[in-house]
C-alpha cells in the first residue's frame, strides 16, 4: 500500500506543478505586452528586399554602373601649354574622331543594364531563399504541434492508466512502465523545438538583421493550391522574364557595343590648338641673366597648330581580335543560358507534379488509415485488450505518418517555389 500511496503523491505533485505553472504563465502575460503579430511570407518578402546585405550591395553594382555611363560621357579636357623662355601661351584640344564617344557611352548604359538585370536575378535568388527558409520553419512549427499533440494524448493515456491504478484494478509497476514510455515524447518535442528555433535563425539571417524577436512565429498553411499550367506555357514565360536569360542577351548587344568602340579606337586623333609667341620682354639686370624671357627685340606671332599620331604599327587589332572573340562567346553563353531556363523549368515542374501525386496519396488513403488504426488501438487500449507496447507501436505509427505527410507538403511548396523561381514570375493565378 506505500507503493501505491507513493504514486498517489506522485500525481498529485505533477498537478500541483501543472497548475502552478499555468497561473505563472497567465500571470505573465497578464504582465507583457500583447504578442507581437505573427510573421508572414509577404512579411517575410519584404523585410529581405528591405534589409538583405547582399542584396543591397547588388543594388550598388547599378550606382557603380551609372557612374561608368557618366565617365564615358565625358569629353576630353582641353590642354593649356606654357614656356616661359619664349613667352609662349597655348591652348589645345584633342578631337575624337570615329564615334569613339558614341560607343563608349553605348557600352556603358548597357553594361547599367546587365547591373538591373543581375539585380533582379539576386532578388530572384533572395526570393526563393526566404520561401525555402519559411516552409522549413512553417514544416518546423507543425511538427511541434504534432508533438504537443501526440504528448497531450498519451498524457491522457496515463492519466486513464493513473485512474485504472487508484481504483486498484493495476499494480504500480505497471502504471511506472506506462509513465517511463513519456520520455520519448518529451524528446520528440524538445527536437521539434529545437528544429523549429533553428529554421527561425536561418529564416532572420535572410532577413538582413531585421528587429525580429527570437520568438517570433510565423503564419502560413502548408496545404498546396490549385495548379494547373503546362509545362510549355511555363517555359515560355521563363524565357521571357527570366533576368539571367535578359542579361545574358544584354551582354551580345554589350559585346557588339565593345567591337565598335574597339575598331573606333583604331582611327586617330588629332589634336588641334592655337598658340602666341612674344619675344624680347626687358628685364631688369645685367646683360648675361635672362631670368625669364631673353633680351633683344620685341615680337609677337600667333599660329594654329595641328598634330596626330600616324597609324602604322598600331591600329588597335589586339582589342578588335579580343571584342570580335567576346562577341561570338557572348552568344554562345546566351545560347548555354537558354537551354539551362528551359532544363530548369523543366526539372522544376517535374518535381512538383511528383510532390503533388504524393500529397494526393497520403491525403486520399494513408491519413485516414493511420487515423483508424490510431482510434482503434487507443479504444483496445483503453479497455485493456492490448499491450502498453503495442499501442505505443500504433502511435509511433501514426505520428511517422503525420510527420512524413507534413514532409510532403512542404516539399511541393519548395518545389512550387523554385519552380517559380525557375520560371522567373508567380505561376499561380
Amino acid at each position: 500500500m506505500a507503493s501505491r500511496d507513493g504514486f498517489l503523491d506522485l500525481g498529485a505533485r505533477r498537478r500541483r506543478i501543472c497548475v502552478h505553472s499555468l497561473i505563472g504563465l497567465c500571470a505573465a502575460i497578464a504582465r507583457g505586452q500583447p504578442a507581437a503579430r505573427p510573421l508572414s511570407l509577404s512579411d517575410a518578402l519584404a523585410l529581405a528586399e528591405q534589409q538583405n546585405p547582399t542584396l543591397q550591395a547588388q543594388a550598388q553594382s547599378i550606382e557603380t554602373s551609372r557612374a561608368g555611363e557618366t565617365t564615358a560621357g565625358l569629353r576630353p579636357n582641353p590642354t593649356f601649354q606654357n614656356d616661359t623662355s619664349s613667352a609662349t601661351a597655348g591652348l589645345y584640344q584633342e578631337v575624337e574622331l570615329g564615334g569613339k564617344r558614341r560607343a563608349r557611352l553605348e557600352s556603358a548604359q548597357l553594361a547599367t543594364s546587365i547591373s538591373r538585370t543581375d539585380f533582379s536575378d539576386a532578388r530572384r535568388t533572395l526570393i526563393l531563399n526566404v520561401r525555402q527558409a519559411f516552409v522549413g520553419a512553417l514544416l518546423a512549427r507543425s511538427n511541434v504541434d504534432l508533438a504537443r499533440e501526440s504528448l497531450s494524448s498519451f498524457q491522457r493515456v496515463i492519466d486513464l492508466n493513473r485512474a485504472r491504478f487508484d481504483r486498484g484494478a493495476m499494480s504500480g509497476a505497471d502504471l511506472m512502465k506506462v509513465e517511463l514510455q513519456m520520455l520519448p515524447f518529451q524528446t520528440d518535442l524538445e527536437d521539434a523545438t529545437l528544429a523549429l528555433k533553428t529554421a527561425k535563425a536561418a529564416l532572420r539571417s535572410l532577413l538582413g538583421g531585421s528587429n525580429l524577436p527570437e520568438d517570433f512565429d510565423v503564419e502560413g498553411d502548408l496545404r498546396p493550391p490549385a495548379f494547373s499550367k503546362r509545362l510549355s506555357e511555363l517555359q515560355q514565360a521563363a524565357l521571357a522574364n527570366r533576368p539571367d536569360l535578359k542579361s545574358a542577351e544584354t551582354g551580345i548587344m554589350k559585346a557588339g557595343a565593345d567591337l565598335r568602340l574597339a575598331k573606333a579606337n583604331g582611327y586617330p586623333d588629332p589634336t588641334i590648338g592655337t598658340s602666341l609667341l612674344h619675344t624680347g620682354h626687358e628685364i631688369g639686370g645685367p646683360a648675361w641673366f635672362e631670368p625669364f624671357f631673353p633680351k633683344g627685340e620685341t615680337s609677337n606671332a600667333m599660329g594654329l597648330g595641328l598634330s596626330f599620331p600616324i597609324p602604322l604599327f598600331n591600329r588597335n587589332q589586339g582589342e578588335i581580335a579580343r571584342t570580335r572573340s567576346e562577341e561570338r562567346r557572348a552568344d554562345l553563353l546566351a545560347l548555354a543560358v537558354r537551354n539551362q531556363v528551359l532544363q530548369e523549368v523543366e526539372v522544376a515542374y517535374a518535381s512538383l507534379q511528383s510532390s503533388r501525386e504524393r500529397v494526393r496519396l497520403y491525403e486520399e488513403t494513408y491519413l485516414s488509415r493511420a487515423n483508424q488504426l490510431r482510434e482503434t488501438a487507443e479504444f483496445a487500449f483503453q479497455k485493456g485488450a492490448t499491450s502498453i507496447l503495442e499501442f505505443l507501436d500504433v502511435e509511433r505509427t501514426y505520428r511517422a505518418t503525420q510527420i512524413a505527410y507534413r514532409k510532403e507538403l512542404a516539399g511541393y511548396q519548395t518545389a512550387l517555389a523554385e519552380l517559380e523561381a525557375a520560371v522567373g514570375a508567380p505561376v499561380l493565378p
